[in-house]
């Protein structure tokens, strides 16, 4: 430590001061002896004394500024001893850390897109004013209201539409009263096809009997015959037999006619029954278009209203009562999804589950499986990324859930789709959040810090610390997987071990070391050094300062020690 600098004091201006203040010094007497005369030197001794007693203030300060400069000369000595011990020594200065046995996770990550499992885009099917919203205390729906499965939520004017299910119903029911009629007209053809071939069959059996009666007059005549070539009975008698066999062949013939006859009323009636029935099979297409229109017209309408698909929330509502839609300001929209959610009438969403959708790089995304662990980590947690605690930090947590096996053309990535499970309440459906996912993990591990170790000749090595003998040992490990801020150690080093984290580029096996944190106590004792020299001077300038000219001239040489 340097002594403090003191400006040289001018005799000409203490001159100048004892000029001006002549009264109240006191002048020398010039005698040739003081031993003859007592009382001259008494007087002489008078103003000695007094000087004496003005000054007696140096003492205490001489003391103090002895003391000062003993402990600044103990300190300075000591600093310098210190630093030539250092320079003698010259351990390198380390900062060292302990190996633990902790669980760690090798994390990828991506830029994905928040979407809830269920959601539904409701838009009209049809143009029109929009003359209902559902209401809610008063109010119309708006964003966030919860709503009920099934419950009609808006609707536009369906006026033309009911005329025109009306129609549709119209023309159902006459489709089907024609139907009717035609099917009683195939009932009638049919029993009329039915008698004609009853009276066929009476007349079958009529024919026989004409046959039978036929024959039997034959064998009457042929009979006759030859007992009339015997003479045993009169010509009037063969006559009467050949008249009997002439009346029974023309009933036959007049069976056999009216067999003909009904079997052409059969086929006529059958003619009907076909007719009818290409009536019926009219009659029901025309009751199918009907009913096709009726459902056209159906659809339609139901088209004019909006329905809750599921118990969930309102995310989107871009409606109002009386204002006029179009199906063209959404259709124009598809391509663009954020342009879709500002058109979309209403969007639904269930907050009970949440997935990410994320896109990673063909040779990441071949490390991530169904089930492995996933988590969202919020903006505001920056620090939850630079260490092992990720998982236990994040708010949001979920699981793999499926992992597209094909690569996009474009971008040659995999879409990767992560379930949410924990912290839904903290997503928002259409956000764009950071998707972490545990590509590996080892739930005990031996683990230290990246910069823990060190690669030469690309191999890995590490630096062991040994606290007694203040040397290290360079080690040769096999690494594991590798974490946020952390690296598994498979092989070369156990829990505990202190390994060098921080100074180890200039270390060589067997060095002797020093860490830091010793070496920090040494330079908070310097401060306090530091700090007691600044006090010191402080106290000499607020001191010294405030006193009187003739006095800093006594004290000039004191100064100087």
């Amino acid at each position: 430590m340097s002594s403090p600098k003191i400006n040289p004091i001018d005799d000409s201006e203490f001159a100048d001061l004892e000029l001006a203040n002549d009264d109240s010094i006191e002048k020398p007497i010039v005698v040739e002896s003081t031993i003859d005369n007592p009382e001259l030197a008494q007087t002489e001794q008078q103003p000695k004394s007094l000087r004496i007693k003005r000054l007696w203030w140096i003492v205490p300060l001489l003391g103090v500024f002895l003391a000062i400069a003993g402990i600044s000369y103990v300190r300075i000595r000591d600093k310098n001893s210190e630093q030539a011990v250092v320079t003698k020594t010259a351990p390198l200065n380390v900062r060292t850390v302990a190996a633990l046995a902790s669980p760690i996770r090798n994390w990828v990550s991506s830029e994905g897109t928040v979407r809830a499992v269920r959601f539904k885009h409701l838009a009209f099917d049809v143009d029109g004013e929009v003359t209902y919203i559902a209401d809610r205390d008063g109010r119309n729906l708006r964003e966030g209201d919860r709503v009920r499965k099934g419950e009609l939520l808006a609707q536009i004017d369906d006026r033309e539409l009911q005329a025109d299910v009306n129609k549709a119903q119209a023309a159902v029911t006459e489709a089907r009263e024609q139907k009717a009629a035609t099917a009683a007209e195939v009932a009638q053809a049919q029993s009329q096809v039915a008698q004609a071939r009853a009276q066929v069959g009476q007349m079958q059996a009529q024919l026989n009997q004409a046959k039978a009666a036929r024959n039997l007059a034959q064998s009457e005549l042929n009979r006759y015959q030859q007992i009339f070539n015997q003479g045993a009975i009169s010509a009037s008698d063969i006559d009467s037999r050949r008249n009997d066999l002439l009346n029974a062949d023309a009933q036959v013939q007049s069976v056999e006619a009216q067999i003909i006859s009904a079997q052409a009323q059969i086929g006529t009636a059958n003619a009907q029954v076909q007719a009818a029935q290409d009536r019926l099979r009219a009659s029901d297409a025309k009751i199918a278009t009907a009913q096709s229109q009726l459902s056209q017209a159906q659809i339609a309408l139901e088209g004019t209203k909006l329905y809750a698909p599921f118990d969930g929330i309102v995310a989107y509502k871009n409606i109002r009562e009386n204002e006029y839609y179009s199906t063209q300001s959404v259709s124009s929209q598809l391509s663009n999804y954020q342009g879709l959610l500002d058109r979309v009438p209403i969007v639904i969403i269930d907050p009970s589950q949440f997935e990410v959708t994320a896109d990673l790089s063909a040779s990441v995304g071949e490390q991530v499986r169904p089930g492995q662990t996933t988590v969202i980590a919020s903006d505001d947690g920056q620090a939850d990324l630079n260490n092992e605690d990720l998982i236990d930090s994040a708010q949001v947590k979920g699981k793999v859930f499926a992992v597209n096996p094909a690569v996009t053309p474009g971008g040659r990535a995999i879409q990767v789709t992560s379930r949410m499970t924990v912290g839904t309440s903290n997503l928002l459906h259409g956000s764009n959040v950071t998707l972490w996912i545990a590509v590996a993990q080892k739930d005990d591990a031996v683990v230290v810090p990246l910069n823990a170790v060190v690669f030469r000749d690309r191999l890995p090595y590490v630096f062991v610390a040994n606290p007694e003998t203040g040397k290290v040992e360079q080690r040769q490990v096999k690494l594991g997987i590798e974490g946020l801020n952390q690296r598994e150690i498979i092989e070369g080093v156990s829990p505990g071990e202190l390994l060098v984290a921080e100074g180890q580029n200039r270390l060589v096996d067997g060095v002797t070391v020093k860490v830091m944190e010793e070496r920090g106590r040494r330079q908070e004792a310097g401060v306090r050094i530091l700090a007691f020299e600044e006090w010191k001077l402080r106290f000499l300038a607020f001191y010294l300062l405030p006193l009187k000219l003739e006095q800093i001239k006594h004290s000039q040489l004191i100064l100087l020690l």
